[in-house]
């Protein structure tokens, strides 16, 4: 791996040069993209279902000419393994190629072996079908035809249908440069050399001034403060931050900023990777002739989000249903106590810190929604009768399963807080912004942790946003399922509910 050499001096603008160009700032709306390892993985997937397919055919032939009782499990064990065994070949024979989107292999006698071989592959859980010896080739004779005019079908398709999604950019990586020198210049020429899938989305750089760097002529794009702008609008994919060596307490700043980003951020690898405290483990990777330090990656990135998202859907459909029936009984019990709304509604910061009201029932005697919002302590006045039951329940909560299945909310993730905390919390922690790289959550790691109610300490507020990091950066399927399991016990020990 060839790695960038240090930048030890910095570079001005040679004697009588214009400075680049700054174009205006502009608000920015977010784009559609695609994952590259998504679209390959659903091409794969139906590979394999060609493939499953394709063993029922000569089932079909033999129940309804043949006189076969067919045993529909062995055919389907039989043509699952096949499918297994054609997928690795395939994926080694590079037919999976996540660089070759703009002209997916089609490859017919790749094709073609792959599928003979797996075949041959499970041939011995055929014999139980065949009445005679004979009967065993056409058996497979027909699967393998079958799935082979399927496979030819489903490449074909994918092929027209991939590059005209690259064309469009669909997959394009979109990566930003802060800092205008030769690392900026090194990059600009590489992405732009080649079609490689990645799109320069230009440079960044806080230096108006004369002492600019910017010997290479690039255009600036704007400042750090439009380099955000633009990375939470998903217009960026990967930052890199390319400074001189003596620039060491800037990068720390700026990759610290920059964290909190739902990006993929890297710096140049002639700093020491302890600028950056946080980080766990420092990896290093290259882009061309650009060596970098990778800082963090995308969190919830190719099948994450989907996956997640189904989970939401999913569960929280079912969630919703089975509390449908406690809807009106508790607008009834909130009626009949006091007057007002059932429903409280509140400013909250979702994903990219994205402003949405979240849904709760109305459990306290007022209404704060502005600059001066007071968290609930225990024996609050303000609480209701009927709203410290809701509360010590958790039911005040359930009309966020509408905020989730709006797609503001996610059932499990950090929790949001109300904006003028959020602002006060982000005040006393400079990390405090980074668990608005992913949607806000009805239950989360810290509260199965004990750490529900009140932030009224910075031990209390580090410890939940220590939690929150960790569930960003170690999200599985699994961990929110355990973390909605632990929930139902939480909310019956009742712990911190006020």
């Amino acid at each position: 791996m060839s790695l960038s050499p240090a930048l030890t001096n910095e570079h001005k603008l040679a004697p009588g040069a214009a400075p680049a160009e700054q174009s205006p700032r502009r608000q920015l709306a977010p784009r559609q993209s695609w994952s590259r390892r998504v679209a390959v993985d659903v091409v794969a997937l139906l590979d394999a279902t060609a493939i499953i397919i394709g063993a029922f055919l000569p089932v079909a032939i033999y129940a309804n000419f043949g006189g076969l009782d067919p045993n529909w499990i062995l055919t389907l064990q039989s043509s699952i393994a096949a499918a297994l065994v054609a997928f690795f070949l395939l994926r080694s024979w590079g037919m999976y190629d996540q660089r070759q989107l703009s002209d997916f292999p089609e490859s017919p006698g790749r094709l073609l072996a792959a599928l003979l071989i797996a075949l041959f592959a499970v041939i011995g859980l055929g014999l139980p079908f065949a009445i005679k010896e004979a009967h065993l080739w056409v058996w497979y004779a027909a699967w393998a035809s079958a799935s082979y005019t399927l496979l030819l079908a489903n490449r074909g398709i994918a092929r027209v249908v991939l590059r005209k999604m690259t064309a469009a950019g669909r997959f394009d990586q979109r990566i930003a440069v802060y800092g205008a020198g030769q690392i900026a210049r090194r990059v600009h020429d590489y992405l732009t050399s080649a079609s490689h899938g990645i799109h320069f989305s230009g440079v960044y750089d806080d230096r108006m001034g004369e002492d600019r760097i910017n010997p290479e002529g690039l255009v600036v794009a704007g400042r750090l403060d439009d380099l955000i702008e633009a990375s939470r609008n998903e217009q960026i994919d990967q930052i890199i931050i390319a400074l001189p060596q003596v620039a060491e307490g800037r990068m720390a700043m700026i990759a610290a900023k920059l964290e909190r980003l739902p990006v993929s951020v890297h710096i140049v690898t002639h700093i020491a990777s302890d600028l950056i405290e946080h980080s766990n483990a420092h990896k290093v990777s290259n882009l061309g002739p650009v060596g970098m330090l990778d800082v963090k990656q995308k969190a919830l990135a190719d099948w994450a989000p989907i996956v997640k998202r189904i989970e939401d859907i999913v569960l929280g459909s079912i969630f919703l249903l089975l509390a449908a029936p406690l809807f009106p009984l508790i607008a009834l019990a909130i009626k009949a106590e006091t007057k007002g709304p059932v429903i409280f509604r509140q400013r909250r910061r979702g994903l990219n810190k994205q402003e949405f009201e979240v849904f709760k029932f109305r459990t306290m005697s007022v209404m704060e929604d502005g600059d001066d919002v007071r968290q609930v302590v225990e024996n609050d006045p303000r609480v209701t009768l009927v709203g410290a039951v809701l509360r010590r329940l958790s039911f005040d909560e359930l009309p966020q399963l509408i905020n989730v299945l709006k797609g503001e909310m996610s059932l499990v993730g950090p929790r949001p807080h109300a904006v003028s905390h959020d602002d006060e919390f982000g005040g006393k922690l400079e990390r405090y912004a980074n668990r608005h790289q992913v949607k806000p959550g009805i239950t989360g790691l810290a509260q199965v942790r004990g750490l529900r109610g009140p932030t009224d300490t910075a031990e209390k507020l580090q410890r939940r946003l220590a939690c929150d990091m960790e569930y960003i950066s170690s999200w599985s399927l699994w961990q929110d399922l355990k973390i909605l399991a632990r929930t139902f016990w939480v909310v019956a020990v009742g712990r911190n509910a006020h």
